[in-house]
């Protein structure tokens, strides 16, 4: 197995990456990135999001880390703890960190992957009302790298301050055991971790 992965994000900048170069180490994905690419692994917590793709979910052919009680298919649970720390046992319990990127490194890191490489991060987005509040989103989505993503769906706004603060520990986790995340997506707005770009 390789030592390395890509961890996708959903943000505009993803349509600029190819299908080929995502495919070139193992992968995690969420949420809507089946409506471009099956991940090795997948990965959902928010309700709303498992709703709108859940029709993709079902046929994926991706390992799954779902909520739980999410539906007839198999997949493994994550349990979610209120208590914001960086999870060394996510099979047992995870803390969602207002963002499933931060689900995503828990999960590499337990899989002994030494260097995450982010795509698709761009920590960006246009909403009205405050963080975490649920509406619908009207018209094409401009958030994501497709413009059907959050068409008029519901979704929850994003919380930029507490994923940064998510971000921060998994940082710390990954640093303290000599192991790396690398960001690799252009126009990031996300600082905490280093920049670079794909291997090829």
């Amino acid at each position: 197995m390789s030592d390395s992965c890509i961890i996708i994000g959903n943000g505009p900048s993803l349509k600029n990456v190819s299908n080929n170069v995502l495919g070139s180490l193992p992968t995690f994905g969420s949420n809507g990135i089946l409506l471009k690419f099956d991940p090795t692994y997948y990965v959902a917590v928010n309700p709303l999001a498992i709703k709108r793709f859940w029709d993709l979910i079902v046929v994926s052919q991706a390992e799954k880390f779902l909520s739980p009680n999410t539906g007839n298919i198999a997949y493994k649970p994550l349990y979610s703890t209120p208590l914001p720390l960086f999870s060394y046992a996510p099979l047992r319990y995870i803390y969602e960190g207002y963002t499933v990127t931060f689900v995503s490194l828990q999960l590499a890191f337990a899989m002994e992957f030494t260097t995450v490489y982010l795509v698709g991060v761009d920590h960006k987005y246009s909403f009205d009302g405050n963080p975490n509040e649920e509406h619908t989103w009207i018209g094409d989505d401009s958030n994501h790298f497709d413009p059907g993503y959050f068409r008029d769906s519901q979704w929850n706004n994003p919380d930029l301050v507490q994923s940064e603060r998510s971000y921060k520990l998994a940082k710390k986790a990954y640093e303290d055991d000599g192991r790396r995340i690398i960001n690799c997506t252009p126009g990031s707005a996300l600082e905490v971790f280093e920049m670079g770009e794909l291997p090829t």
